[in-house]
Formats: structure tokens, sequence, C-alpha cells
């Protein structure tokens, strides 16, 4: 039997040939389980709990560390908690905090806080569970230098519950209004009263993780994040969520989706949106009447109207779109096309892009620097472009200026001119500088694997797993030529970073990790076991004592022109992974084959250690 290769099946720290972004995250406690610093708390609210008074016996609001209880659901799980108080009850109890004639929403406060200021500039990223007594819950939120100091009135978006635990992510550049120099920034501020009707909620698994932003790398090569060619629209990961390098939002609905694929008039495909255009007013007469509904005459005893205009707009079709006064009106972004890729780049560092552009008929179109379709950062990048019927091809190679900071998507707004017009789209390249793009960068998709362990002293296991998605993915014509060519790799928790392997395979300890020593785990995939989409990978046991209900995960990759496929994979017992979904037969190794402590097969053994029928042997 000949072995293709052999691979790592643990957690092994490796650093990589890649720059790796690294997060740092800076909350104590994030998952309520710990023992809680009794000096400073994370986790901050402001709430009228029952039977809290001031000093002078009177119901007041709760100002200081959140309250961490039994989650109800799970007593077994601690998790934050807030009682948040309806506007009937803040009234009743005659202190309500108005905004306006309503409850305000900081009525009721959590805070998520830091030790330290977190500076204007600085890429955060923010997670958390979250869940409430009640559905569609919603609540907005803020940056505070400390809780109650206000700074600005936006920080992360609206955080929406449900009775059941959802998974809140956000990720962004902190802006100076809300880190001002003279107050800096320490926590963000959940208004949860902007639901007035009073509930409880609960917070979990909170992180704030600061990116530590290197100087941008020398420049080694690019890399190109698309793909399939120039009219891709094959899914990315963007901070785990499945997005699409193109994306468009025609203007007659303006939402975004992915972007629409035609032929063009020269028989090519091309991607399209469509702007809509602005037909001037209409004059619109509303009655006047008094408070008792009667009309108010004038001088002649004739009825008085108000005057007001609506806006007329129209789509390609040739139907009417009218919108009242003092609603929206066509704003340049009304339309658009975005250029995505998963890499977030930093003050600094270097991207080329390569378009073509036409429309129906002349027009000027506008380039922003979003975060993802949408989510805008700077009103200027590449400069305005003017197009005409004629296709016409732009390159640009720039860096990313301190405004641009985190931004992952290019942005055209095509309704500039408030006109119907077609515009159509050729993207050839969106690439960075290789020597920044981190290895989470290339994954292109994630599958979770079960894998079996024999015991100590055992014959290997042996497990078939289907590799259909991943040979997809990466477009592998042949799964055998591919793995001859080919080492597949471990990635670690953290930070992704790949470990590249020398030879052809190594051995981890009972914890996971690289080892030189005389024990330790070996997974290896075997040729003569391939068959179509299909490969057995065979997993010996050197000395290593695991026991039944003992798991083990890891991350392993496929890696084809810089793109990653990731398998999670959950290493279990034997007899754990005989009676779940999969199926698995024993193996032997051939016989008289010997292996070295990497998993190569040798034809003559030296001095050393080896492996031979699954049992170790030294040569002296």
């Amino acid at each position: 039997m000949k072995k293709l290769f052999t691979l790592i099946s643990g957690l092994l720290l490796a650093s990589s040939s890649f720059a790796q972004t690294k997060y740092t995250n800076v909350i104590i406690n994030g998952d309520m389980e710990g023992e809680q610093d009794p000096e400073f708390s994370c986790f901050w609210c402001h709430e009228w709990r029952e039977g809290y008074t001031n000093e002078d016996g009177d119901a007041a609001q709760f100002d200081g560390p959140a309250l961490i209880v039994e989650d109800p659901a799970n007593p077994a799980n601690h998790c934050a908690r807030v009682i948040v108080r309806s506007q009937e009850q803040a009234l009743e109890a005659g202190n309500m905090i108005a905004d306006g004639d309503h409850i305000a929403g900081w009525d009721s406060q959590f805070f998520i806080r830091v030790k330290e200021s977190v500076p204007a500039g600085k890429m955060v990223r923010v997670s958390m569970r979250v869940k409430a007594d009640k559905s569609g819950v919603s609540a907005g939120t803020q940056a505070h230098a400390q809780p109650g100091d206000y700074n600005h009135w936006s920080m992360c978006g609206s955080v929406n519950f449900n009775t059941d635990w959802q998974l809140f992510e956000w990720e962004g550049i902190i802006s100076a209004e809300q880190s001002p120099e003279e107050k800096g920034f320490y926590a963000i501020a959940l208004n949860l009263a902007d639901y007035r009707d009073g509930y409880v909620c609960y917070f979990d698994d909170i992180k704030f993780e600061v990116m530590d932003q290197k100087a941008p790398e020398e420049f080694e090569s690019w890399f190109n994040f698309l793909r399939k060619e120039t009219l891709s629209d094959y899914p990315i990961l963007v901070n785990n969520v499945e997005r699409t390098n193109f994306t468009g939002r025609d203007g007659a609905n303006g939402t975004d989706g992915p972007a629409r694929m035609v032929t063009d008039a020269d028989g090519e495909p091309a991607l399209c949106v469509t702007s809509i255009g602005f037909n001037g007013k209409k004059e619109v007469k509303t009655a006047v009447v008094d408070e008792e509904g009667n009309a108010v005459l004038d001088e002649e005893g004739k009825p008085t109207y108000e005057i007001s205009y609506q806006d007329v707009y129209v789509k390609e079709n040739g139907d009417t779109l009218t919108v009242q006064n003092g609603g929206f009106g066509i704003d340049d972004w009304q339309t658009q096309f975005f250029i995505s890729m998963p890499h977030k780049l930093s003050t600094g560092q270097q991207f080329r892009v390569v378009f073509s552009v036409r429309a129906d008929k002349p027009a000027t179109i506008q380039t922003q620097a979003h975060r993802a379709p949408g989510d805008y950062i700077f009103y200027q990048l590449l400069g305005d472009i003017n197009v005409t019927e004629e296709w016409q091809t732009y390159e640009f190679e720039q860096e990313v200026t301190s405004d641009q900071n985190g931004m992952s998507t290019i942005a055209f707004n095509c309704n500039v001119l408030k006109d119907v017009n077609n515009y159509y789209f050729r993207i050839e390249e969106f690439s960075a500088n290789s020597a920044d793009v981190t290895n989470s960068d290339r994954i292109l998709a994630t599958e979770d694997i079960k894998l079996p362990v024999p015991a100590n002293g055992a014959d290997d296991a042996k497990a078939v797993v289907d590799l259909s998605a991943m040979i997809e993915t990466l477009g592998i014509e042949d799964l055998v030529e591919f793995a001859n060519d080919n080492t597949l790799r471990v990635l670690t928790e953290e930070d992704y970073s790949i470990a590249q392997q020398a030879t052809t395979g190594v051995i981890i300890d009972e914890q996971g990790y690289f080892t030189e020593g005389d024990k330790g785990i070996i997974l290896t995939m075997e040729e003569d076991a391939i068959e179509g989409s299909t490969a057995s990978f065979a997993i010996t046991n050197m000395d290593i004592d695991w026991p039944e209900g003992k798991s083990l995960n890891t991350k392993l990759v496929f890696v084809k022109d810089g793109w990653h496929y990731v398998y999670n994979v959950q290493l279990v017992d034997e007899q754990s992974y005989n009676t779940g979904v999969n199926a698995v037969t024993a193996a032997k190794p051939a016989d008289g084959a010997i292996y070295d402590l990497t998993g190569r097969q040798v034809k003559k053994a030296g001095k050393g250690l080896y492996i031979q029928n699954g049992r170790k042997f030294l040569v002296k």
C-alpha cells in the first residue's frame, strides 16, 4: 500500500509565510464562567432592580456591575442578566428617563467596557450571544467614555434579541467621534429601553477584540481574489458569512443581492445594474381644515389648500415610482455595484483592481470604500469614472489611506445623473499584496467531519471521507494527481496560520501538539483507497492513551492555487465513531511495510525508531 501523504492530527502552533492579522480580546471573563475581578467588571449596567433604593429610600436606578446568573434554559451555563422596565412601569414609578414624550432608550442600559481606551483608527471586532424573554426586541448602541459618559450616538448598529440565543457580530473602525482625544473610548452602551414594553435580557460569550495592525509588508506579488475568471459569483467567506464577489443594488428596489448577469450586445456575459431617473415633481393640493375638521375658507369664502410636491421617478420599463415629499430622494447610491474580497485592507496596504465598464448612454459614476457592500467607510476611492456606450478598461494600483482603513469592498455609485440607465461591468482583478493576505482570507469554505482514533496498541483505524465538496470548491480534476503534488496541512484554532511541513508527515502528542518523541498519532491518506471523490484515511495510534469518550478538535486544510478548503475535524474513539453516523472498518498496514516517525515508508531501516504493522521498533 503506497502512502500518498501524512498529516498532522492536532493543533500545532506554527508560523506562516504570510502576514497574519492578530486580534487581541480585551474582555475579562466573557463566558461568565470564571471568577470576577473584584476591582473591575467588563459588564456594567443601568437598571431598575427590584428593591434597590437611594439614600432617601426611594426607588433608584442601579449603576454598577451587571448581575451574572444561571441561564434559565440551562442552569449549567452562566450569563449576565438585565431586567428592563417598561414605559408604563416607569410612568407609574414617576422617575422615567424621558426622550421627548416617551421613555428614553438609555433608561435601562448594558455596557461592555475595557480597562484601556481604544483610540480612533483602531479596527475592532465585537461578538456576543444574546437572548430575551420576548421576541422582536431590539437595542441601539452608543459609544461612551466610561459607562454613562456619552461620546457618540452610533457604535455598532442595533442588537436584536429573540427567545433563543442569537449571535451578534460587528466589525469596524473606531472613529474620532467615538473616541475623542480628551475622553477616550472605553465602553459600548446598549440602549435596552428602545423596546418600551419591558423584558429580561441575557448576554454571554462576549468578545471585544482589537486588531494589532502591523506596518504593511513589502510588496511580494499580487493575489487576485476573483477566482472564477471575470464574472465569478462564487461564494466567499467574510467573517464566516457567505457572500459573493459581486453585489448589485438596482435602484428600482434599492436592495442588495448577487449582481445580475446578462448577455451583452457583443454576445458575452456581463454584470448589470439599472439606475432610476427623476422625472420632475407633481403638484399635490391638500385641503386645510380646522381642529373640528371643517374647511378653512379664504376671504372669498373658498376652501384653502396647502400646496406640496410629489417627486416622480421612472423605472426602466416605463412604470412610475412615486415618493411623497419628505420621503427619500434619489441618492447617488440608490443604484450601486460592489466588488468584494474577504481580506480587510489596512492603512498603507496596496491593492490593484482591473475592470471594464460601459452603459446604455454616457454617464458618470462615483467610487467609494466600504467594509462590506453597503457598509460605507469613505466617499472617495478611485475617483469618478466617465462611462460611455463602448467598453472601457480601467486599471488602478494604490495604497489604502487612513480614511479607507478596513475596506474590503469597492462601491460604484451609479445614480449620479438621476436618469434611467443600464450599467455593465466585467471585472478582471481585485488583488492585494500577497504578503499581506492572511490564511483566513484564503478560506473558501469549511466542512465538519469526524475521524476515529484506535485504542493504544490496536490496529489502525480507517475512515472513508467524502471529499466531493472540497473537490468542487477548489476545482480539482483528479484527486489522485492533486494529492500526489499537495500536502494536507493544519490550521491552528486561534490565528488560522498554516503549519507547513517539510516532510510528508508529523506526529502529535496527546494534547495535540507537535512532538519529536516516540509517542503520537499519525493520520494517512491512502492512494489505493481513493475512488472518485472519496478517500480512505488510516489513523495510527503510537502509545497514546485514547479511552472511550475522549475527543480532540483540529482543523485540516487542502490547498490549491493559494486557496484553502478547511475541514473542522473531531477526533473520537472508535466506539463513538462506530455508533455515530459514519461507517468505519478496521484496516491493517501492509504486511512488512516499515515507516519512519513522520509516516514515510522506507525500504531499509537504519538506526532509529520505526513503525511496522502498527508497532514501534528500535534499530540500534
